[in-house]
């Protein structure tokens, strides 16, 4: 679907406000990131392209970690051309720490007097507690090779309706403000701002990664980072120019281009 309303999405709006070329809208799906990897090629084809659910059933996290989501959440795939990233191959991580970044800067601009953090590689927090996941990943090859951005953020979906193993860890806008948002708001603004964060990495590289570290919550912190490697423990010492965690061990520093911390 491209044009027209989607349930409380105005599709129309969003390719004409964003850099969006397709808009593929269902009222339900388990996963935006699942059949945005189903439906690569095709997407591809449109790049930017966005896979869009009002309710998402079994959200993926980090590590096949579930997001848990409401009527009223956020939930999107964002699919882009690896080709057309002005971001080289091998600094490609810095597309999760932009999207990060992203989000913090539209969660801030939209409540003012609230601090939102971004904990490395994938949540943005207020108060400790999680507002929003990210889950980035690279599917295809060659020419045929895209990312896709998973986002899901709380946004008038109240977490007091929500499990309490999860309600104890996890906010939305609406418990912070006590207002419904408007979803096609704040996607729009979230769309062009991930577009301008993407391009500063690449542009004002310097800029844009002193901008990420100071809302970088590990910074600073004894972390434990868990990887394929195993763990790396230490003090963060904060987010390199590769989008990588470096952590200072007994042994020197080292730099997690991917873990899950587990410490901090």
């Amino acid at each position: 679907m491209a044009a027209g309303r989607g349930g409380p999405f105005d599709v129309q709006r969003l390719l004409l406000q964003t850099s969006l070329q397709h808009v593929e809208y269902h009222a339900e799906l388990p996963s935006t990131n699942t059949l945005a990897a189903e439906l690569l090629q095709p997407l591809l084809l449109r790049s930017p392209a966005l896979v869009l659910t009002p309710r998402q059933t079994a959200g993926r996290g980090r590590r096949s970690n579930r997001w848990w989501s409401a009527d009223g959440a956020l939930t999107f795939s964002l699919v882009l051309k690896s080709s057309e990233l002005p971001l080289a191959a091998e600094r490609r991580s810095l597309v999760a720490v932009a999207t990060g970044l992203a989000v913090q800067t539209v969660l801030q601009q939209l409540t003012g007097d609230c601090s939102f953090d971004l904990k490395w590689p994938n949540d943005v927090l207020h108060a400790g507690r999680k507002i929003c996941g990210v889950l980035v990943e690279q599917q295809g090859a060659g020419e045929q090779q895209g990312v896709i951005i998973g986002v899901g953020i709380n946004v008038s979906n109240s977490l007091r309706e929500a499990p309490a193993e999860i309600s104890e860890k996890a906010t939305s806008l609406t418990d912070l403000t006590g207002l419904d948002h408007d979803l096609n708001d704040v996607l729009v603004q979230l769309l062009n701002q991930i577009d301008q964060r993407i391009a500063q990495f690449a542009l004002q590289p310097r800029q844009a990664l002193a901008e990420a570290n100071r809302v970088s919550v590990l910074n600073g912190r004894m972390v434990t980072i868990r990887n394929e490697a195993g763990e790396t423990s230490g003090e963060c010492l904060g987010i390199d120019s590769d989008g990588c965690l470096v952590v200072a061990t007994s042994h020197g520093p080292v730099s997690c281009s991917s873990g899950v911390v587990e410490r901090w």
